[in-house]
């Protein structure tokens, strides 16, 4: 009779693909760490129709090798220093094996009690790792894009008058909030989704670190409101996208407290720097925000997604979401919290888990001690800048970001930046590392510029990574000037 594949034959080709993890993981740096596929080249590779029968999985998994490998851009590479460097962790990637084969849906609490429970277990042990207050209430989104989107609905929903959820804004208050020109390009696509518009959005300027001015800030508002605008929210961000930059944000929540804003901080990247003892400032004045992102799939070694969102206000996150029929009520709704009220999503894979054995498996100091390698190896790598004429690094490096770029004296600035663009595209070429890079504002008045960044962040980056990125760097830099 029909039915799933014989589990004899699962369990063989199960072996087969534990040890083929294991190899691709002790063995990655035998690939490209940047895809050398061009558009179109895995389609023109596979058949253009669906199978009429079933073919073996032996047979598919060697297609894995063949056609999927080829490409991927390896972020599980070692010497992947691009965006936020992120890793997938052994126990972690056994927990997805087992959250894969449970296939649990913990949108209420009976229809997966671990699963909620342990979310609510796990998110306490991350605040408490994180030095966050007890008061917090967390909940797993898939991302930060997520996460600021929920948490920005539940200011919406707290504004004092707007009926936004019944009624939407049609005819209602013009809604202005406000977050940095560095802040992540999430708050701008949630604005839009919320039906603020982008121009709800007020991006204020930066200073000399980039990062947000608190009195520019202040002054935006009361102008607004004199204007006929209704401010409601603040963005702050602990290690921004570009630069890693810290907001003031014990500045900023004077200001919302004073202005009766929402303060949402998207600690996404930055946030995970708490566990360190000596690092828990980067968090200094995140107890007064009203909700804060980390992502533990960008440096605790997590595998994509798991956004961790926490909150001080949860019933208005729940008085934004909660949408209950009658074929979701049950007799327990009383007595546990059903996650699907904190988020967009009924649907909630068993994320938890993940994190709860990657906790466990290192520890609060396993954790710490390779927060602390990362952070050394961008030290070195700075160091190694600086002391390089020919390259300036050009922002400050609070964690474990560098931001650089080539020195071409005597060069225009527009024909600088094609060539610090060529030696990155050069560099990513020979598949030994791959980096990214950015625009900034180097100089006032000066317009943006090409800026390399080189993020740590791999739980399997050694200091030989970084220095042969180095090499790679200085060489096609060399061959420019």
């Amino acid at each position: 009779m029909p039915g799933d594949v014989p589990l004899e034959t699962f369990r063989e080709e199960g072996r087969k693909l534990v040890d083929w993890v294991a190899r691709y993981l002790a063995e990655g740096e035998r690939l490209p760490v940047l895809s050398r596929s061009r558009p179109g080249d895995l389609r023109a590779a596979l058949p253009p129709h669906p199978p009429e029968r079933g073919e073996p999985l032996g047979a598919i998994l060697a297609d894995v090798d063949r056609h999927i490998v080829p490409g991927l851009t390896h972020w599980n590479h070692p010497a992947f220093f691009a965006y936020f460097a992120n890793s997938s962790s052994a126990p972690a990637i056994l927990a997805e094996t087992l959250a894969a084969a449970f296939n649990v849906n913990g949108m209420v609490w009976r229809t997966s009690p671990a699963a909620t429970e342990l979310e609510v277990v796990v998110l306490d042990w991350l605040r408490q790792l994180l030095g966050l207050p007890e008061r917090l209430f967390g909940v797993i989104q898939d991302t930060a894009s997520a996460s600021s989107l929920v948490a920005l609905a539940a200011a919406r929903e707290a504004v004092p008058g707007l009926d936004a959820r019944r009624r939407g804004l049609v005819g209602q208050a013009r809604l202005r909030m406000y977050a940095s020109e560095q802040a992540h390009s999430s708050i701008e696509k949630a604005g839009i989704v919320l039906g603020v518009g982008q121009e709800g959005l007020q991006k204020i300027p930066v200073d000399r670190e980039f990062r947000m001015d608190a009195a520019a800030l202040a002054r935006a508002v009361a102008a607004d409101r004199r204007s006929g605008w209704t401010p409601f929210a603040v963005t702050a961000t602990v290690g921004t996208t570009s630069t890693t930059s810290i907001d003031p944000v014990a500045e900023i929540a004077d200001v919302c407290e004073r202005e009766r804003l929402w303060l949402h901080v998207d600690a996404a990247y930055g946030g995970a720097a708490a566990v360190l003892p000596e690092r828990r400032r980067v968090l200094e004045g995140c107890e007064r925000a009203d909700s804060l992102t980390v992502n533990p799939h960008k440096w605790l070694f997590v595998p994509i997604d798991l956004s961790a969102l926490y909150t001080r206000r949860p019933e208005v996150v729940r008085a934004a979401f909660s949408v209950v029929p009658d074929y979701l009520r049950t007799p327990e709704d009383a007595l546990a919290p059903n996650l699907m009220d904190y988020g967009v999503s009924l649907g909630r894979r068993f994320r938890a888990l993940k994190l709860w054995m990657v906790l466990r498996a290192f520890g609060r100091e396993g954790i710490a001690e390779r927060l602390r390698d990362h952070i050394r190896l961008a030290a070195l790598f700075r160091d190694l800048v600086e002391t390089d004429p020919h390259f300036e690094v050009v922002a400050p490096t609070p964690l474990s970001v560098v931001c650089f770029r080539g020195r071409f004296p005597g060069r225009e600035a527009k024909d600088a930046d094609r060539l610090n663009t060529e030696v990155l595209e050069a560099v990513n070429a020979t598949g030994e590392a791959y980096l990214s890079s950015t625009r900034l504002e180097l100089e006032p008045g000066g317009g943006p510029r090409v800026v390399l960044r080189l993020a740590v962040g791999n739980i399997r980056t050694e200091e030989r990574h970084v220095r042969r990125a180095w090499e790679l760097l200085r060489s096609e830099a060399r061959t420019r000037r």
